[in-house]
This record gives structure tokens, C-alpha cells and sequence, in this order.
């Protein structure tokens, strides 16, 4: 039967690749509120026959300052979410985004097939293809025998890209509910997968100093950008590649005119860390830096953001997964190979929430949030034939997982 149905994978190779060129044509940018609705209604035709029970919620809207130091509110598109067996023993949850980095007006907009092997396009590989290869998996999945051992739960967010700020709450609650996790954020070009994962936290620091003209009373300005320069080189100060921490300062704003003094000046810098004992330790040098510079006279300093990616470190329950899925790929006469990587993902904060979870078991791809992002189209077929494989091995070996991982029920 198992034979069957990896036949029956390769049958949807035209499938696929038809499809997954229809969803990278329509543009789904963290912001396309409307892209992201008309992707939502394809993928619902697509999943719907699936499921059981099939939800969509309102992501939370969040607060945030942008690189001009203004602070709105930031709306993100709509969760929706398939389930199959919710009252099943073990429980899986496989986590997928439909927003892309690409936004409405940016000139990469459409697919294109450049050979028979590789198919260029925005969200190919990051990630609409890996929801076609969970899709594929679940289809195939659900024709076998055995397939009532577990229940199952897809949860495809509009916010990954900008780091599932909206979505969070959902993604923990479901995480606690959950046994195992599957996400199908794509594989390297060679089928490398990610092992551990660095933290990540994103900031804002905005610095009000005091306007005044530079030529006839300088002294009575206060220089914020001056002040930021101060502010940029303690915090670059704090990473330390032997630790593996980085401080990414990348982008910096303000002042007018030449003869200005400027009275405001913002940075954005990034921060990631391989181990959460860091994260708070960052987390305290910054708040002390701020506070330090906001004893000067006249100076205003305000520090927004924080960590949204805690580190994945590999728990027991996570290593037996990453063993199934290298002894799945044996199976399938494809090496599976792992790799810690400094990248984020879903998985992060699903491995915070006590879940076991494998991350990247999308298509495999490469120059993934650049114009030239690509995807291998065999991966389509190949990485569902994987995740099908694994489905199944979760099924007839469960019990070894519910071992390792005790539910906490969400209220």
C-alpha cells in the first residue's frame, strides 16, 4: 500500500507544479492584506476536502515604531486552520505561511520556469510549495491505512516573515495541544535540513535630541543622530562571533536640512543568539545602555521591540523526530542531513512551547527573499513523499513521542 501511494505522489508532479505557479503569481506580502486574502481562498479549496473542522481567526494587531520612529498599529491577514480527529490520542500539528517579503509593488511578482529542473518564482520555495508538499503528504497520508492512529491540525499564518507577532498566541495554543510539529519552511538546495536555531529579537531605538540652527546657535541644539552614533557603537560592542552572538545594526534614519541640528534620529539593529541564558543577558545590557543615555540633559532615548524567536535547541523529542525523518529518507534511498543554522522560524517559538518539531521539511531552494528565489521541482514530489513517510511512522510509533512530551493543556 505504501508503494501505492508514493506512486500516486509522482502521478501530481504536473499537479503541483501548476499549482504552486498560481499561488506565486498572487501576491501575498506581509502587508498585501488583500493578496493574502486571495491566496487564503485557494488554499481552502485546496485543504478543505481534507478536514474535519476548518477555522479562521483574526491575528492580533501589534504595535509598532518604524524606521521614521512613528508608532502605529500593524494589522496583519487572517490564520486559518484545518483539523482531522481532534479527539485522536497523538496529535500532530504542521505549520505553514502564506505571506511572502515580497510586497505589492515589488518588481518580483511572477513565476518562471527556467528548465525542467528549476522553477523561479516569489514564495516558491519560502514557502507556498512547502504548503503544497504538507497538502500532498496529508492527501496521501489520509488514503492509508492506519491513518485514524492520529489527529492532526494545519495552522497557515499571514505574518511569519515579520515574525509571527500576530499570530503567536494561536501557534502556542496549539503547540500545547500538540504532540509532534511538522513545518515546512523549505530545505537548503542540496535537502540540508535546519537542526538547532539561533534566537532572534528585532529593536528599535528612536533618540530625541534638540533642534536648533547649526550656523547661529549650535551650542543650543542637542544632536541625535551624534547621540545615536554613541548608542549604534555600544551595542555593536555586544557581539562576540567566539559566542556566537551578533548585533546587526541595520538600519539607520534622520535629520533635514544641512543647517540643522537634528532633534531626531532612529536605528533598527537585530540580535540573535544560539542560547536563551544570552538573549537575557543582551536583554539587560541594552536596557542598561538606554538608561545610562537617558541621564543626559535634554536627550530622550526610546528602546521598542524585543525577542520574538527563542533559541531551538534540540530536545529529545525533537532528536527522535530529526532520527524518524533521516530513517524515512533512508527508505527512500535519499540522505537527510541537518545543520544548526542562525535562521528563524515558527519552529523557534513551537520548540519554546515544549513541542517537538522538525522545521524545515518544505521543497528544497535556494536565494530565498531575493528576486532570484528558486525552487528544485522534483522536491515537490520528493519532500511529500518524506512527509508522508513520517506521517506514517508517527502513527505506528506514537507512543514513544507521547513518552517524551507531557500536554499542557491551553484554557
Amino acid at each position: 500500500m505504501s508503494a501505492d501511494r508514493l506512486k500516486w505522489i509522482d502521478s501530481r508532479s504536473e499537479f503541483l507544479l501548476d499549482t504552486l505557479m498560481q499561488l506565486s503569481a498572487i501576491n501575498s506580502g506581509t502587508g498585501n492584506l488583500s493578496g493574502l486574502h486571495d491566496t487564503q481562498n485557494a488554499l481552502h479549496s485546496l485543504f478543505s476536502p481534507l478536514a474535519d473542522e476548518i477555522k479562521i481567526d483574526d491575528s492580533v494587531s501589534v504595535e509598532r515604531t518604524d524606521h521614521l520612529g512613528i508608532t502605529a498599529e500593524q494589522h496583519y491577514g487572517k490564520i486559518i486552520s484545518f483539523s482531522k480527529r481532534r479527539t485522536a490520542p497523538l496529535q500532530v500539528l504542521l505549520c505553514g505561511h502564506m505571506d511572502t517579503v515580497f510586497p505589492e509593488k515589488h518588481s518580483f511578482q511572477s513565476p518562471e520556469k527556467i528548465d525542467d529542473r528549476i522553477l523561479k518564482g516569489p514564495g516558491v520555495a519560502d514557502m507556498k510549495g512547502g504548503i503544497l508538499v504538507m497538502l500532498t503528504a496529508l492527501e496521501a497520508f489520509e488514503s492509508s491505512p492506519g491513518c485514524d492512529a492520529i489527529g492532526w491540525k494545519v495552522i497557515l499564518s499571514s505574518d511569519e516573515e515579520t515574525g509571527s507577532l500576530g499570530s503567536s498566541g494561536v501557534l502556542e495554543t496549539a503547540a500545547k495541544q500538540a504532540h509532534v510539529g511538522m513545518i515546512y519552511e523549505p530545505a537548503l538546495a542540496d535537502g540540508t535540513l535546519a537542526g538547532a536555531r539561533k534566537g532572534s529579537g528585532n529593536f528599535t531605538l528612536v533618540a530625541h535630541g534638540k533642534s536648533a540652527h547649526a550656523g547661529r546657535e549650535f551650542s543650543k541644539g542637542r544632536n541625535a543622530i551624534v547621540a545615536l552614533s554613541e548608542f549604534i557603537n555600544q551595542v555593536s560592542a555586544l557581539s562576540n562571533l567566539e559566542q556566537d552572538i551578533t548585533i546587526n545594526v541595520a538600519r539607520i534614519t534622520g535629520g533635514t536640512a544641512l543647517n540643522v541640528v537634528p532633534d531626531l534620529a532612529v536605528c533598527q539593529f537585530n540580535v540573535r543568539c544560539p542560547r536563551p541564558e544570552q538573549l537575557l543577558g543582551i536583554g539587560h545590557k541594552l536596557g542598561v545602555i538606554v538608561e545610562v543615555l537617558n541621564t543626559r540633559d535634554d536627550f530622550r532615548f526610546c528602546l521598542s521591540g524585543g525577542f520574538t524567536r527563542p533559541p531551538k535547541t534540540i530536545s529529545p523529542g525533537t532528536q527522535l523526530l530529526m532520527d524518524w525523518t533521516r530513517e524515512c529518507g533512508g527508505s527512500l534511498n535519499t540522505e537527510i542531513r541537518f545543520r544548526d543554522t542562525g535562521g528563524c522560524c515558527d519552529g523557534n517559538n513551537l520548540a519554546a512551547a515544549g513541542l517537538p518539531n522538525v522545521d524545515t521539511l518544505g521543497v528544497c531552494g535556494a536565494n530565498i527573499h531575493t528576486d532570484q528565489e528558486y525552487m528544485l521541482i522534483n522536491s515537490l514530489t520528493e519532500r511529500s513523499k518524506l512527509s508522508y513517510k513520517l506521517l506514517s511512522k508517527i502513527a505506528s510509533h506514537g507512543d514513544q513521542i507521547i513518552g517524551l512530551r507531557s500536554l499542557r493543556k491551553a484554557s
